[in-house]
C-alpha cells in the first residue's frame, strides 16, 4: 500500500502580494492556467488513486483547497488548525496513516513546486517507494544542479547503498543550509551534492520511529490524536496538539539526524519557483528583457518583472525592478532582492495592515 501525501500550507509570503494567508502560492494560477496544487495531483493520479493521495493543508485555506479538489472527489484531505512547519505536518499524516491504513508507505510532497519531466518523476517515486518499503529507509530525492544556486539547501552524497528500478540510492553524507555562491561553485565542481527538494519517502512505521527518538514530545502529542481521527473528537483533539507542539522542519528535526536518510539523484526539471524571480521565467519577455504578464507600456525600460491581471502598468526608464499590481496593493521591488519579499510582510504584520495578510 501506497500514500502519496500533499503538503499544502504556507503562509503566502514568497508571492505577496498576489499570494495571501488564505491563498497561498500554490492555489494561484501561475502556470498553464492552473494552480501548482492541480499540476501535482495531475503527476501523481496516473501512479495513484484518488483514495491513495492525502492533502494536508490548514484551516484558514480548507476552502481553497476543497474547490481545487471538487475534481478529484475520492482525495481526501487533513486539516491543520495552525501551520507548524513540516515535522508536524508529517507528524499528522503519519499517524493518521497507521490508523487507517496500517503500515504502509508514505511519499511526502510540496504542492507548490513545478516538475517538467512528469514521466521520469513518476518513475523515481515508485522506485524509491519500493527501496523504503525494502531498507526501511528514508528516500529523499535530490536534484542535480545545473549551477551554483544559493537560494537552496544542498545534500552530500555518501557511498551507494543499492539499486531499485534501474536508479542508484546514497547514503547522506551530511544536509547543509543554503551556501554562499563562493561555496555553492565548490558543490557545484564537486559532482557530490544535490538541491534539497523536500521530497521524502518512508514506510509510516520508519517515519513514526524516528519522530519518536528526534521529536519525542511531537511524536507523543500525534499518538495521543491517533484514536479520535475519524470521529467527532478529532477538531478538538488536534487543536489541542497543535496548540502545544513546537514549530519545525522535517529537515531540522528529522533528516539532518537519522543515520536512515538516503538520497536518489534526479534530473525532472525540478523548479520550487520560490520567488518572483524565479517565476519571471516562465513569463513571456519583449524585446528589453522585461518579464510580463498582463499589459505593460514602456519607455526606456530594461530587466524587469511585470505582473498585472487587470490595470495597465506604464513605466518609463525603469531597470531591474519587480512591479506587482494586485487590487489592493502595489509592489515595487529591486528583483535582485526577490528572495526578501517575506520581510515586507513581516512589517505590515507589524503595522497594523492585517487585511492585506
Amino acid at each position: 500500500m501506497r500514500l502519496a501525501v500533499i503538503m499544502s500550507g504556507g503562509k503566502g509570503k514568497r508571492f505577496w502580494p498576489l499570494s495571501r494567508a488564505r491563498r497561498a502560492k500554490q492555489f494561484i494560477k501561475l502556470m498553464s492556467g492552473k494552480t501548482l496544487l492541480e499540476l501535482t495531483i495531475e503527476r501523481l493520479i496516473p501512479v495513484f488513486t484518488e483514495d491513495q493521495i492525502l492533502v494536508v493543508t490548514q484551516e484558514i485555506q480548507l476552502e481553497q483547497t476543497k474547490e481545487i479538489l471538487s475534481r478529484w472527489e475520492g482525495i481526501r484531505v487533513l486539516a491543520e488548525p495552525i501551520g507548524k512547519n513540516t515535522a508536524p505536518c508529517i507528524a499528522f499524516a503519519t499517524t493518521y496513516a497507521l490508523h487507517s491504513h496500517g503500515d504502509c508507505v508514505l511519499i511526502f510532497l510540496p504542492a507548490d513546486h513545478f516538475i517538467a519531466e512528469v514521466d521520469a518523476f513518476r518513475d523515481i517515486l515508485m522506485a524509491s517507494a519500493e527501496f523504503a518499503n525494502r531498507f526501511d529507509k528514508i528516500v529523499t530525492i535530490g536534484i542535480t544542479p545545473d549551477r551554483p544556486s544559493t537560494g537552496y539547501g544542498y545534500i552530500a552524497m555518501g557511498e551507494l547503498i543499492d539499486q531499485v528500478g534501474g536508479r542508484q540510492f546514497f547514503g547522506v553524507d551530511r544536509f547543509t543550509e543554503k551556501p554562499n555562491i563562493d561555496i555553492a561553485k565548490g558543490y557545484l565542481k564537486s559532482g557530490r551534492y544535490l538541491w534539497n527538494a523536500g521530497i521524502f519517502c518512508a514506510k509510516a512505521s520508519v517515519m513514526l520511529s524516528e519522530l519518536r527518538q528526534h521529536l519525542p514530545k511531537v511524536a507523543s502529542a500525534f499518538e495521543q490524536c491517533q484514536q479520535s481521527y475519524g470521529t467527532h473528537l478529532e477538531p478538538a483533539q488536534l487543536r489541542e496538539c497543535y496548540s502545544g507542539v513546537e514549530e519545525i522542519s522535517i529537515d531540522y528535526a528529522i533528516m539532518e539526524k537519522t543515520d536512515r536518510a538516503c538520497v536518489t539523484p534526479a534530473e525532472i526539471g525540478w523548479d520550487d519557483v520560490g520567488s518572483w524571480e524565479s517565476f519571471s521565467k516562465y513569463l513571456e519577455s519583449d524585446q528589453d528583457q522585461n518579464r510580463v504578464r498582463g499589459s505593460h507600456i514602456g519607455i526606456e525600460s530594461q530587466d524587469c518583472i511585470i505582473y498585472s491581471d487587470r490595470q495597465v502598468v506604464a513605466t518609463l526608464g525603469l531597470k531591474g525592478l519587480a512591479i506587482i499590481v494586485t487590487d489592493d496593493v502595489i509592489l515595487v521591488a529591486d528583483r535582485r532582492k526577490g528572495e526578501e519579499v517575506r520581510r515586507i510582510v513581516d512589517l505590515i504584520e507589524t503595522k497594523g495592515f492585517s487585511e492585506l495578510l
